[in-house]
């Protein structure tokens, strides 16, 4: 048989699962390497024929779950990648063109010309400056401007602080390419240079080895690389707003005057920023004031519009998102990256929820004019996740403290613990001697010492650090899940108790008047982590073509009768729409042209369940015209999140807008809907 070498898009696949010892979902690899998940199943069936071809077993697929290599299939494709050395040609997609072009311009302060940009992207003159034309925007948005000049080329003028910041932003997603050499023009790369990012790499694991302490390698390699740049421009930035006695006071400012002596104290503290931000919170002279809780505030609010929610304590939410983001904005501002070790398990695990953080976040992005990294929305995104909890299903953690430090430690670690989220309760401060008194009744224990105990320890710094704060919301994270998991009645449960005692129509009856109740926790149990899709609840018979109605009021109703026929809503629930929009104006208008009739499953739902009317001509929401419709009946905080970002992603598609103007028929919207949802393209947030 035939040999071949895989090419690098395959190759990265099976790094990235030669990297993780458990399963690996579709979701995360896709997301990884930026492509649909169709791309990943075409994908496979290469990789699986190259280790057919090497006599080694295809790869472990399973729906739930998603790819696995055994031990013997790891050390046999080890042997082989690190064998291999040409690989095929790579095409790079249109996001990540722009993110290299990005990096080419804000890494070098020498301009360049379009050329440079057709060489390393292998593109077409016209190609490369439609990227550019995207980069400008991009680049805008953070109140930069990409300047161009006959006899020089492109260049980037505005904030030095701002470039570097971005920089780092768009250098992290294309890692693989660099590592890979999976970029045409590798070899003319004007912002990476391998040996002198090898040499400065070895330094920083020097500080590190000196720190005790261990970085996220991508986090490493990246600031490697800036680093690199830093020395070539000769460029000093001015920090502001930071205390920078205390910083220079820091073992990180000592350990990188003695492995950095060629950059100048400005920049040997803003590197020091960089080393003490991803552990701790950076010293500022930064007064926190009402700003703060503004941001939160807003982005809660947009994040309930999106999701179509209300949550129960929306204020103790606000107070806790607001402590977030007052130690975190000013990590924005400096590109200073925390390495979440927990994001690729966050997005895959919270799919919906993490999708609809990154777009509520885009207010307080454009508010703040900063970017803010994927990293830092998986921090938030778990602040969300517990609060969609319903009030009835809460399940508080126990949490013992263990800190020998003195009361006043003690007492500020406790208040920290306690905020990060509604379901911790800590139950006493105590030495270590004094564990065995608790442990029958604690869930696990949080201690700023080793200790050696059957319950589960979260060893945390005296002052917690970003990364202790995200090992704590993990640990809550699946201690609830497991709690809710083992103490869930769910229809499966009861159709097994009670089907022995019926006949098959009679328990097809008993599961048809159950599925109401039971519909979010049942789907969810027997899809396992699967969401609900807008295609499981839609069909033609929901959908409606009118050529107008006579007003808004009309339009809710009308375009809510086929839930009202099949009794997913009772009438209650089309009252309650029409008062919220009285009261608090055409917040339903949430996108051009589309308007998203909803209430609270209180206010008369039976099901979930989702209904479309489309209008030939505007109906008006006050100023505001509409021309489709969307009624949603949720029937929890949680199970219509899918649906939610499958909403947002067609109607933020300028190609599906104008097919669906082009539908004449129910049947039309429905296909329309459903194929383009078959695409299952990766979500992108516009970065």
């Amino acid at each position: 048989m035939q040999l071949w070498s895989l090419d690098t898009r395959c190759t990265t696949m099976l790094n990235l699962l030669l990297t993780h010892l458990d399963y690996v979902s579709i979701v995360e690899v896709a997301k990884t390497l930026n492509v649909s998940r169709r791309s990943i199943y075409y994908d496979l069936t290469k990789i699986n024929e190259w280790l057919e071809a090497h006599q080694i077993g295809f790869i472990q697929v399973e729906r739930s779950k998603g790819l696995f290599l055994s031990s013997s299939q790891r050390e046999k494709i080890s042997e082989l990648l690190s064998s291999e050395i040409e690989h095929t040609y790579y095409f790079l997609q249109p996001k990540e063109r722009t993110q290299i072009l990005l990096c080419s311009l804000l890494g070098q302060a020498e301009p360049v010309f379009v050329d440079y940009f057709c060489q390393i992207c292998d593109v077409s003159r016209n190609t490369a400056f439609n990227d550019l034309k995207n980069v400008r925007q991009k680049l805008n948005k953070y109140e930069l401007e990409l300047i161009f000049e006959p006899h020089s080329g492109y260049r980037v003028e505005g904030s030095l602080i701002m470039q570097r910041a971005l920089f780092l932003y768009y250098f992290e997603p294309i890692i693989p390419l660099l590592q890979n050499r999976a970029i045409p023009g590798f070899k003319l790369l004007n912002f990476y240079d391998t040996e002198q990012v090898d040499q400065i790499m070895k330094q920083l694991k020097k500080v590190e080895e000196r720190l005790q302490t261990n970085y996220v390698s991508g986090m490493i390699f990246s600031l490697s690389t800036l680093i690199n740049n830093i020395i070539k421009r000769k460029e000093s930035i001015v920090i502001d707003e930071v205390d920078v006695e205390e910083i220079t006071q820091s073992q990180e400012f000592q350990l990188v005057k003695i492995y950095f002596p060629q950059l100048n104290v400005n920049e040997q503290v803003y590197l020091s920023m960089h080393l003490l931000g991803s552990r701790v919170q950076v010293p500022t002279k930064i007064e926190q004031t009402e700003d703060v809780l503004d941001l939160a505030r807003q982005l809660v609010t947009d994040f309930e519009l999106l999701a179509c929610i209300n949550f129960d304590d929306k204020e103790q939410l606000v107070s806790m998102i607001a402590h977030h983001l007052k130690m975190s904005i000013y990590r924005y501002k400096y590109g200073i990256q925390i390495g979440n070790p927990l994001m690729a398990d966050i997005r895959t695990s919270y799919p919906d929820l993490f999708d609809l953080t990154v777009k509520a976040s885009r207010g307080i992005k454009k508010k703040l004019g900063l970017p803010i990294p994927d990293a830092e929305i998986a921090y938030i995104t778990m602040h969300f996740g517990g609060f969609l909890r319903q009030k009835n299903i809460m399940v508080t953690n126990r949490i013992l403290l263990v800190c020998p430090n003195g009361i006043s430690t003690a007492n500020m670690l406790k208040g920290e613990v306690e905020s990060l989220h509604p379901n911790i309760e800590v139950v006493g401060i105590v030495p270590v001697e004094d564990i065995d008194k608790y442990i029958s009744s604690i869930d696990f224990i949080i201690s700023t010492v080793d200790v050696n105990t059957s319950v589960p320890v979260i060893r945390v710094n005296p002052i917690i650090s970003e990364e202790d704060r995200l090992r704590i919301l993990s640990r809550v994270a699946r201690s609830s899940t497991s709690k809710l998991k083992s103490n869930q009645i769910t229809l499966d449960k009861i159709v097994k108790i009670v089907g022995q005692y019926l006949n098959d129509d009679q328990l097809e009856r008993v599961i048809l008047e159950l599925q109401p109740m039971f519909g979010s926790i049942e789907t969810q149990d027997r899809r396992k982590h699967m969401s609900i899709r807008l295609s499981d609840v839609l069909s033609p018979s929901r959908i409606q073509v009118l050529n107008k109605v006579s007003d808004w009021r009309s339009a809710l109703t009308i375009a809510s009768a086929p839930l009202m026929n099949e009794h997913v809503i009772v009438e209650s629930y089309i009252d309650a729409m029409i008062a919220n929009v009285e009261y608090y104006g055409p917040y339903i208008v949430i996108a051009p042209y589309l308007a998203l009739g909803h209430a609270l499953p209180s206010d008369g739902v039976n099901a979930l369940g989702v209904s479309i009317l489309k209008l030939e001509e505007d109906v008006f929401f006050e100023d505001r015209p509409v021309s489709v419709v969307i009624i949603l009946a949720p029937i929890d905080k949680r199970s219509h999140l899918g649906i939610m970002k499958d909403i947002m992603d067609l109607f933020s598609d300028g190609q599906f807008v104008s097919d669906l103007s082009d539908c004449r028929l129910p049947s039309d919207v429905y296909e329309l809907i459903v194929n383009r949802k078959k695409a299952d393209e990766v979500e992108e947030d516009g970065d």
